[in-house]
């Protein structure tokens, strides 16, 4: 059976704290988390309220998907016109939240995290495209067909649209997943600062 856009939940303003949850779940061990969030009580804290400007961003500025009811995976979709916006762009979704809970100085981190990131796109980045961040599925549904439910259908859509697709990925597991959709890796570099390897990945319609 072919998976359609259709078959996905639309993630509403009301659903918000299902897919931070969900999020949460698939990122707490992420490489990046792990360097914003290093000590695990902390990060129980700090990550749900990063998570949640992440989904805001995307709810205000872009398509936010579900999986299912159950939430098992969340994708966060943008147009190349709205994916560069910094924190400070959107202090008003929960930046001072955000800033209140994780403080100034790791709240730079996250700065120049996205700077690093704004500038890649703007550089290796083919418009327009439609950028593909936060997507993940939580550990409990990995591997069950969940990423390619979640994923499959925005790039069909893709396909008969002519619109290319672009990620980043600090996971190289990650990497082979989305080369299995079809990305192609573009530039790999390291995150300033850390020793986190970093691939920018374009998906042209087939």
């Amino acid at each position: 059976m072919n998976i359609t856009l259709a078959d996905l939940i639309r993630v509403s303003k009301a659903e918000t704290k299902l897919a931070v949850e969900s999020l949460v779940h698939s990122f707490w061990n992420d490489p990046l988390t792990e360097y914003f969030f290093p000590d695990a009580k902390k990060r129980q804290e700090q990550l749900p309220v990063f998570m949640e400007y992440r989904v805001k961003q995307g709810l205000l500025n872009g398509q936010v998907f579900a999986t299912s009811t159950k939430f098992e995976g969340i994708a966060i979709w943008k147009h190349s016109e709205n994916v560069n916006r910094s924190l400070l762009n959107d202090l008003r979704i929960g930046g001072f939240t955000l800033f209140r809970k994780v403080g100034s100085a790791k709240l730079r981190d996250m700065m120049n995290v996205d700077q690093f990131t704004s500038s890649r796109r703007e550089e290796y980045s083919i418009k327009p495209y439609l950028h593909l961040g936060p997507v993940g599925v939580s550990p409990e549904f990995q591997g069950k067909g969940y990423a390619s439910k979640l994923i499959r259908p925005m790039l069909d859509h893709l396909n008969s649209e002519g619109v290319n697709c672009y990620l980043e990925a600090q996971n190289e597991s990650n990497v082979s997943l989305y080369q299995h959709f079809g990305f192609e890796i573009v530039a790999k570099g390291t995150v300033p600062n850390t020793d986190i390897p970093h691939w920018d990945l374009i998906r042209r319609p087939e």
